[in-house]
């Protein structure tokens, strides 16, 4: 008992960090951009946070196999701590490229709301996990979204004559009825039926 004690208050100390560590990260994201900083405060802090623990086990066809197939999260941001390579994402010339393994650092992925907040001028990740002939990987994800019912938009304070919304309004509660409605969800991300012209 005294084992899973330790455990979840390890646990809850890490999700308290990256919940800091979210919102001061959009806070960045927020100046970057010319908005006030606390422009996402509420809505981050009345929003969810979840913790995902993934394991991939050594598999002896790693070439055939893929661990999480291609997908961007919805979400915010995701904090994710990895005990070995595997992590893949698609740059711009759609080639995958491996995210290097560093041991205790944390890798922050933007999602869709980012995107479609910033209008485009920040895109969300698209990755995918593969697996490793010899090494078992454990991640723990620390996956960020704002309220489920809360519309997000492009922010007013980025468009102007030459700058058109490039996304329609979304909430985290249209999302889950999209992947509800179709067979296959990776086959199309949500986000590209948002979008109002090539951003």
């Amino acid at each position: 008992m005294l084992c899973v004690w330790a455990v979840k208050d390890k646990v809850g100390k890490y999700a308290e960090a990256t919940h800091l560590l979210h919102k001061q990260l959009l806070e960045a994201i927020s100046e970057s951009l010319g908005l006030e900083k606390n422009y996402l405060q509420e809505q981050s802090e009345e929003g969810s946070q979840v913790i995902a623990v993934n394991c991939y086990p050594s598999c002896p066809e790693p070439e055939v196999t893929l661990g999480m197939p291609p997908h961007s999260d919805f979400g915010s941001l995701t904090i994710l701590l990895q005990s070995s390579e595997g992590l893949q994402i698609m740059d711009s010339n759609k080639n995958w490229v491996c995210v290097p393994y560093i041991e205790g650092a944390l890798i922050v992925q933007l999602g869709d709301q980012v995107e479609v907040m910033s209008n485009g001028i920040y895109k969300s990740v698209i990755h995918r996990v593969t697996v490793n002939k010899h090494v078992k990987r454990l991640s723990f994800a620390s996956l960020h979204s704002l309220p489920l019912h809360k519309k997000i938009s492009p922010a007013p304070e980025l468009l102007d004559g030459d700058n058109a919304a490039a996304y329609g309004e979304f909430s985290f509660n249209d999302f889950l009825n999209y992947i509800s409605s179709i067979d296959d969800f990776l086959q199309e991300r949500f986000i590209d039926t948002l979008k109002k012209s090539s951003s």
